[in-house]
């Protein structure tokens, strides 16, 4: 039900005590005006009545009714008024009642009408004082007055003259004007309620405009300012309203740049953020955890999570962390793509209510997993590598130790071999301390580059390469513009390109070519340029699963061929950190028996 306005009820009051103000006047009035003319009227009836009686006074004989009546006449002046003349007993001695109501009375009998409370009349005027006396006449609907006057003939007290006035003319005249009066009134009310309709919505007015101010607030619209009233109630409203809003605007700035601060916080971590409430409906999400679970923010948020999180080890694991009071931790499988491994934190959240959710938080450590295996496989493998020359070395220096080192050919056949295994030791101890160096300038990017014709690095490179391919009958062809220049680390590219064409001499077959290809190629439309090194064989190439895992230390795809061409394992781990030492990348395309393509792409400036 809608609640009455200000001005409505204003005016609703200010009409009732208008309309009762002005009812009891009218009242008041028509009392007062009804009352006058009685006054009015009974004063001329007793001046009539007392110049009668002193007419009558000079007739000899009362009972004479003609010679009465002619002196009345000449006193009468209207034709509602009526004389009868009684002694003290209440006997009538004369009734004469004016010309012009006579044939109207001509039926009555000669006793008339009575009058009202004669006896009462008859004492007052016995004692020497004019009476007055009045009543309603139902049937003619109008008021009888009568007044009584001593009368006394030759100093003889007779009895009382009393002259009776009907009041029917004299009722209409004040019903006319009575009715003039309730229209000048009404008229009069009309106006004064428009007027107070007006004074009603300008005394509202400053409420309204409050009203509207403070909806502004509410709805969160601090700009405009409060209005200020002359009313002290609404003043203080006003003012009170003022420093709330102050506050409020000073509170949702307050929240604003805490959300702010936290959705800038929420979007920078790289771990997802996941915030469910009791009914499973997801209530905050950052931008990492919507990556990971390949998920839109906008159409996730407020929806329950079996219907946006199709992975039901992590919705088991929501449910789970919104009834366990202590945290838990779990980790997923993500399908993909790509596939992912999820490490989950879930706590439980709750108010005071007793209303809480979750929170999970999800970190990606698919490469910390890749990471540990290849830590796993490195521990692995380099003390395989270490342990194979070693015990070589061990196995023959006992055999010498033993009495060989007394056979001339035998001793000089396993000092070859230890040789040869130091050799090899030292030369993964060599690339080992190498690709430390390496990370230690990748990591703290303080790698000396100079510009370097790229024609003569490559000529370097392979003519540390060029022994072993003459023996394979191998060609290396360098494609390059002579006038091609970079800011490079000469001595580590040389080192990156020749265990690449290395490599590419021992798994190709005999007479086999070789390409070398260098040249720049444009990454953006701005203009930028990187230097673009491929090493291309037509080898045995390398299947597809070995492919991700080709850069790691110690990584073989062949390990029986690898170390039986004397490789030490280390050497496309060296080229990749070489690579990435110079801010570029390294990649491989390469098919089973049709030969493989090795491209370096460093940012470079000419």
């Amino acid at each position: 039900m809608p609640k009455p306005r200000l001005a409505r009820r204003l005016f609703t009051a200010y009409s009732v005590a208008l309309v009762t103000v002005m009812g009891g006047c009218y009242w008041l009035s028509t009392v007062y005006m009804a009352s006058i003319t009685e006054e009015a009227e009974f004063e001329r009836m007793t001046t009539t009545a007392i110049r009668l009686a002193d007419a009558l006074k000079q007739v000899v004989d009362v009972s004479d009714q003609e010679q009465v009546t002619r002196t009345a006449n000449k006193l009468l002046s209207s034709n509602d008024q009526k004389f009868e003349l009684f002694d003290f007993q209440g006997n009538r001695l004369a009734t004469i009642i004016h010309d012009k109501l006579a044939k109207e009375n001509e039926a009555k009998d000669d006793q008339g009408d009575a009058l009202p409370n004669l006896k009462q009349l008859l004492d007052e005027t016995k004692g020497g004082r004019i009476a007055k006396t009045s009543r309603y006449n139902v049937s003619k609907n109008s008021r009888l007055l009568v007044v009584a006057v001593p009368f006394s003939f030759t100093s003889t007290p007779l009895g009382a003259l009393c002259l009776s006035v009907d009041t029917q003319q004299t009722d209409h005249i004040l019903a006319d004007a009575f009715k003039k009066l309730l229209i000048g009134f009404i008229v009069v009310g009309l106006f004064a309620l428009f007027i107070g309709w007006l004074i009603a919505l300008w005394v509202a007015k400053p409420a309204r405009d409050l009203a509207r101010a403070i909806k502004r607030v509410a709805n969160g619209d601090g700009t405009e300012p409060i209005p200020r009233s002359e009313v002290a109630e609404l003043a203080t409203i006003a003012e009170a309203t003022s420093m709330l809003k102050e506050k409020l605007v000073e509170r949702g700035l307050t929240l604003g740049r805490r959300d702010i601060e936290q959705e800038a916080v929420l979007d920078s971590m790289m771990e997802g953020v996941l915030a469910v409430d009791v009914r499973q409906r997801i209530v905050g999400l950052n931008q990492a955890a919507a990556t990971l679970l390949n998920i839109n923010i906008e159409i996730a948020l407020r929806q329950p999570l079996q219907n946006i999180v199709r992975n039901p080890a992590i919705r088991r694991f929501v449910l789970q962390a919104i009834d366990c009071r202590d945290p838990i931790e779990d980790d997923f499988d993500l399908t993909g793509p790509p596939k992912r491994t999820i490490r989950a934190h879930g706590t439980a959240l709750r108010d005071p209510s007793g209303e809480g959710g979750a929170v999970i938080v999800l970190n990606d450590v698919t490469e910390l997993e890749r990471l540990e295996i290849v830590r796993q496989d490195f521990v692995a493998n380099v003390s395989h590598e270490l342990k194979t020359p070693i015990a070589t070395i061990k196995g023959f220096a006992e055999t010498l130790l033993d009495g060989a080192i007394n056979d001339p050919d035998d001793n000089r056949r396993f000092l070859s071999i230890v040789a040869k295994q130091a050799d090899r030791l030292e030369a993964i101890i060599e690339d080992l301390l190498a690709l430390s160096r390496i990370e230690q300038s990748e990591g703290s990017g303080a790698l000396p580059l100079e510009p370097t014709r790229i024609t003569d690095l490559l000529a370097v490179a392979c003519a540390d390469c060029m022994p072993r391919a003459m023996e394979q009958g191998i060609m290396m062809n360098i494609s390059c513009d002579a006038s091609l220049f970079a800011e490079v680390n000469a001595p580590l590219l040389e080192q990156a390109v020749a265990n690449l064409i290395e490599n590419a001499v021992k798994y190709s077959g005999t007479s086999q070519p070789i390409s070398i290809r260098a040249g720049l190629e444009k990454v953006s439309p701005e203009g930028k340029e990187e230097l673009a090194i491929s090493v291309a064989d037509y080898g045995c190439g390398i299947q597809a699963e070995h492919l991700p895992r080709l850069f790691e230390r110690f990584y073989r795809v062949d390990k029986g061929r690898s170390r039986q061409a004397g490789g030490t394992g280390l050497g496309l781990s060296i080229v990749k950190h070489i690579v990435q030492a110079h801010g570029g990348t390294i990649s491989v395309d390469s098919r089973p028996n049709e030969g493989s393509s090795f491209c370096l792409r460093i940012p470079c400036i000419r």
